[in-house]
C-alpha cells in the first residue's frame, strides 16, 4: 500500500492504521517510497509500533510504502548492460548481525556478512536473476540497476525494490557481484559508460 502523508493526515492516523492492520496483519514493513540506505525503514511486529514507524518513515519522504513482512534470505542482484542487452551478475546474499540490513549494517564494516555467489540452489539462483532482469525491463531501466529480493523458505523470490544508483563502496553489493562474476571493475564500468554515451 502506498500512503501519501497528506492522505494520512486528512483521514486520520487511527483510522488508517486500523485499516492497514486489518488488511495486512502483522508483521509489516514501513518504508519511504524513495530514498536509500534503509533510512526510515521499520519492521512492525506489534500494533503499538505502527505510529512510530509512520513518523520515522515520513521523516524521509512524503509517501510511505506499507508491505507484508516476508521472512527469508535477503539477496541483491545487479543488472548491467554493456551493449549486448541486460545481464544479471551473481546474486549477493546479505546476513546482517542484527537481523536487519539497516543503515548501520550497511556502513559499519563487519556488521554484515556477505556471500557471493549467494548460497542458493541453481534453480533459485536462476529465479532471482530472472526476477531482477524482469524488474529492470519492466521499469524501463538502462545500463545499470540493482534489485533487492527476499527468498522465502519455499524458494520463491519476493521483489522488494530496485535501485538505479547502487553503491560503489568497499561493502557495496554491485562491486562484490562484479568480483564473483569475474569482472574487472574498471573495464566493466568503462563499458557501461561507453554504452550509455552512445545513447542506446
Amino acid at each position: 500500500m502506498a500512503l501519501p502523508h497528506d492522505t494520512f493526515r486528512e483521514l486520520g492516523a487511527q483510522a488508517i492504521l486500523a485499516a492497514i492492520l486489518e488488511r495486512f496483519g502483522l508483521p509489516l514493513v514501513v518504508k519511504p517510497a524513495r530514498g536509500g540506505s534503509a533510512l526510515g525503514v521499520s519492521v512492525v511486529r506489534e500494533a503499538s509500533q505502527m505510529p512510530r514507524a509512520m513518523v520515522d518513515c515520513f521523516a524521509y519522504g512524503d509517501v510511505a510504502l506499507v508491505e507484508r513482512f516476508v521472512a527469508g534470505v535477503e539477496v541483491a542482484v545487479s543488472v548491467v548492460d554493456t551493449g549486448a542487452g541486460p545481464s544479471a551478475l551473481p546474486a549477493v546474499e546479505i546476513v546482517a548481525d542484527g537481523g536487519m540490513y539497516d543503515y548501520d549494517a550497511r556502513y559499519n564494516a563487519g556488521a554484515t556478512e556477505f556471500f557471493c555467489p549467494a548460497r542458493l540452489t541453481t534453480q533459485v539462483a536462476g529465479a532471482v536473476a530472472d526476477a531482477a532482469l524482469r524488474a529492470h525491463t519492466a521499469f524501463g531501466l538502462r545500463h545499470l540497476s540493482r534489485t533487492d529480493l527476499i527468498v522465502d523458505p519455499e524458494g520463491r523470490p519476493w521483489f522488494l525494490e530496485v535501485n538505479v544508483a547502487p553503491g560503489m563502496t568497499e561493502t557495496s553489493l554491485l562491486p562484490q557481484a562484479a568480483d564473483a562474476g569475474g569482472e574487472d571493475h574498471g573495464k566493466l564500468y568503462r563499458r557501461i559508460v561507453e554504452h550509455a554515451l552512445t545513447g542506446s
